[in-house]
Parts: structure tokens; C-alpha cells; sequence
């Protein structure tokens, strides 16, 4: 197997390697007490929600190289006994499992053990128990968010972070990331120096008694020197500080090519939990936006500070404005507004990711096909709006032609999960250096 080479340095860039996974059967075994907890408003349609998915993935495929999917790679970097093991072991540090859990992951194959981690493990499974004695009949539960692919794990530049999670719901996806990265065939060259931002390691090994959370839906790769960070619900200031350390000890090294870090103020509630879903670059000279967070003149305009990463300690300026920040840093970016002109419309289509894009390409995007006031915006804005099947059904189509594009894909049951095509993505190289 070819290894890996970490490459992001564009949010826009043509996309070559992503990292995805198809909503399975953890998302079937989701009963409605375990909604909230698991941050879901709704329990989902497996069947529709893996039609919907499949269809993404084709859309993806029609411009990517490769179009991975999570658990695959989990399984086969599990293939080596020994990492299955010590997966297990920081499994058990890591989320408290009694050793009868660990014991019958241990005597799995790798990847039953694997779709066990993600899947989770009955009450059924356990000798001894009968299912109404425990909270959601699980032994180990499912983790249904690991379709938002975005978020347990980012790759910036040619390194990548494993990121903390900010809920006890997500807090195991960020280890079978990391997993991954060390130790997938294709993976397994990196080493430390490869990695920007780890507070699962520490924490396994008691170094740390809390992480402090990040999370990869706030974390945008702008340029090859600018990135623009949410400091959200989910991603915390000190996460984000330690982030520009790391980052700006590269530079000072003579390696890294990151010069300034744009740390975006946001509101605390879950209808803008992380940057992407009020701000994602479409183009190079657009990006699409919840327009009351970034018009001056607003009451809700959103103040950023900018982290310049070029010098022996971080030094700080701030700007009233993510876009003025951007323009200033030579990123002049031209708003197009989820859900058109009309308020209304606006806080629905945000709520409903309008504002989430995916780009597979510049000015090549996906979004969901409901977001009908966004995808408007957008054909004014010269895109050429059409849905999957519509692109699908034309295998002669080449979105590469210069032309820009919206692809439009089915989502009534993938939107109610409450994440948009950005979120389902983690990018592992784009074209460019």
C-alpha cells in the first residue's frame, strides 16, 4: 500500500485523499433516551441515512483519488495484534471500562473488535445481565457522531492534530484517530514531530488530568499562512493557544509555513457549535456565510483576534471583523449569504448547514439539496446548480472544467443528525504543496 503524504493547505484546493464513514449500524441502535446525551435532536433512518451517505461518497469520488472510510482504516491498523491490545488498554484508561468489556474485546478478531469500538456492545454480549438493568442496554455504546468525520482529528499542512473532544460522548472517536495515524501502514511514517496538537495522549498517560478541547469543525485551513479557528462551544482558548505554539515553534525552526492564526469569538449555543457551520471558503475569492455574524453594522458581528505566528512569542492584535482580519492578511473574500437576503430564511437554512460547504475543488462545493435560499445565493453568484444524481447520471461531466459548480445532495435524514458535507469530511491531502 502507498503510504500517505499529509497535505492541506487550502480549504479549496482539488481534493485527492478524504476520510469519511458511513453512518452504520450505530446509528440504528440509537434509542431516543440516549439523544441527548449523544448530542443528536432526532433519531435516524439507518437505511435512508446510508443511501444518502452512498450517494455523497459517489459525488466526492467524482473528483477525489481516494474516498476513505474510517472504519476500514481502523480495522486494518487493529490487523497488528499487539496495537489491538494496547488500543484496548488506552480504551480502558481512557473511558473507565470494566476489565469483563476488555476482556471480550480482547478475544474479538481486529475487526470485530474495531466495529465493536464504533458499533458498541450489548448488555446482550455480557453474561449475567439482562437488558433493563442498564442505561441504553449497553456494555460499551455506540458513537453514531463518528459520521462527522471532521472533528476528532484535522490535518494542517503536512501535520495534523488529534483533537479533545468537548463532550464525554465523542471522547472515544479522537483515540481510534489517533490510532490511526500511528499506526495504519499508511500512516504509521509520521511521528511526533508530525503531530501539531495531542490532549488524548497526555491524558491516557495521567500527565494531564483534563484536556482541553479543540475540535476540527473550528479549524479552517485558509492558505499555506493564514488559518481561521473558532473559539466555540466545542474549542476552547487555551486548546487554540496551544495550537499557535506548536504552530509557531515550526515556523521559528525554519519548517513551517503557518504565519498567522485567526481566532474567531464566537457565541456559546449549539446553532453555531463550530466556525464551518456559519463560515466556509468556497472559491478563491468567495466564501459562504451566516450573514448576521459577519456584517459590520450588526449586533451580532463577531470580533476575531489574529495570532501572528512569526516570532519568538505569539503577539496578538484584534479586529472587529473575520473578513476585514482576512483582507488585512490578503484574503479578500467576497460574502455569499446562507439562505439569500430574506432573515427568516437565513436562521433556517443556517440551522439546516446552508452555511456548511464542502469544496471539492475551487468553486466546486457540495451542499444539502434543502438549503434552497442558499443554493439561489449561489446560482446568482454564477454556480452551476445540480443535484447528485442529476451529475451522476452524466459520467462524461468533468467538474474540473473551469466551470463553478453546487452540487446539491438528498439529505432528510443525514441533515437531521445535524451536520453538513464540511462536517462528514476530514481531507487528508488536497493538491498544492
Amino acid at each position: 500500500m502507498q503510504p500517505i503524504k499529509l497535505s492541506v493547505f487550502s480549504e479549496i484546493a482539488r481534493l485527492k485523499q478524504v476520510v469519511v464513514h458511513d453512518p452504520g449500524p450505530e446509528v440504528d441502535l440509537m434509542v431516543p433516551g440516549m439523544m441527548d446525551k449523544l448530542l443528536f435532536d432526532d433519531i435516524l433512518f439507518g437505511e435512508h441515512a446510508r443511501n444518502e451517505h452512498a450517494l455523497f461518497r459517489q459525488v466526492l469520488g467524482r473528483v477525489a483519488e481516494e474516498v476513505l472510510d474510517v472504519q476500514d482504516l481502523f480495522e486494518e491498523a487493529l490487523q497488528d495484534e499487539g496495537v489491538k491490545l494496547a488500543f484496548i488498554e488506552d480504551l480502558r484508561r481512557l473511558a473507565g471500562l470494566p476489565d469483563e468489556t476488555c476482556n471480550l474485546l480482547r478475544e474479538l478478531s481486529s475487526a470485530e473488535a474495531a466495529r465493536s469500538v464504533i458499533t458498541g456492545v450489548p448488555w446482550d454480549d455480557m453474561p449475567g445481565h439482562t437488558p433493563w438493568e442498564k442505561e441504553f442496554d449497553y456494555r460499551l455504546r455506540p458513537i453514531p457522531n463518528l459520521l462527522f468525520m471532521r472533528d476528532p482529528a484535522s490535518v494542517i499542512g503536512d501535520g495534523y492534530s488529534v483533537n479533545a473532544m468537548a463532550t464525554w460522548a465523542r471522547e472515544r472517536e479522537a483515540l481510534i484517530l489517533s490510532t490511526i495515524f500511528r499506526h495504519h501502514p499508511r500512516l504509521r511514517h509520521l511521528t511526533e514531530q508530525d503531530k501539531w496538537f495531542d490532549q488524548v495522549t497526555p491524558l491516557i498517560r495521567g500527565q494531564i488530568k483534563a484536556p482541553v478541547s479543540l475540535e476540527g469543525g473550528d479549524i479552517l485551513v485558509l492558505s499555506d499562512r493564514v488559518l481561521a479557528v473558532g473559539c466555540s462551544e466545542r474549542s476552547s482558548t487555551d486548546a487554540i493557544n496551544l495550537l499557535a505554539e506548536s504552530l509557531r515553534a515550526d515556523h521559528q525552526d525554519g519548517q513551517g509555513s503557518f504565519e498567522f492564526l485567526v481566532m474567531v469569538l464566537m457565541p456559546k449555543k449549539r446553532s453555531a457549535m463550530h466556525l464551518d457551520t456559519i463560515f466556509t471558503r468556497i472559491s478563491e475569492a468567495e466564501c459562504l456565510v451566516y450573514p448576521p455574524y459577519f456584517t459590520d453594522g450588526s449586533r451580532e458581528l463577531l470580533n476575531v483576534v489574529v495570532m501572528d505566528l512569526r516570532h519568538p512569542e505569539l503577539r496578538f492584535t484584534t479586529r472587529p471583523n473575520l473578513l476585514t482580519a482576512l483582507r488585512a492578511l490578503g484574503i479578500d473574500l467576497t460574502p455569499i449569504f446562507c439562505g439569500g437576503r430574506d432573515y427568516i430564511r437565513q436562521q433556517r437554512e443556517q440551522w439546516t448547514d446552508g452555511a456548511n460547504a464542502f469544496a471539492l475543488a475551487p468553486g466546486v462545493i457540495t451542499s444539502y439539496r434543502r438549503n434552497v435560499a442558499t443554493a439561489e445565493e449561489l446560482a446568482r453568484a454564477g454556480y452551476h446548480v445540480m443535484t447528485e444524481r442529476e451529475l451522476l447520471a452524466d459520467p462524461a461531466l468533468d467538474l474540473l472544467d473551469g466551470r463553478k459548480y453546487l452540487i446539491q445532495v438528498e439529505s432528510s435524514e443525514l441533515s437531521r443528525a445535524r451536520g453538513g458535507p464540511r462536517c462528514m469530511t476530514m481531507p487528508l491531502s488536497r493538491d498544492g504543496r
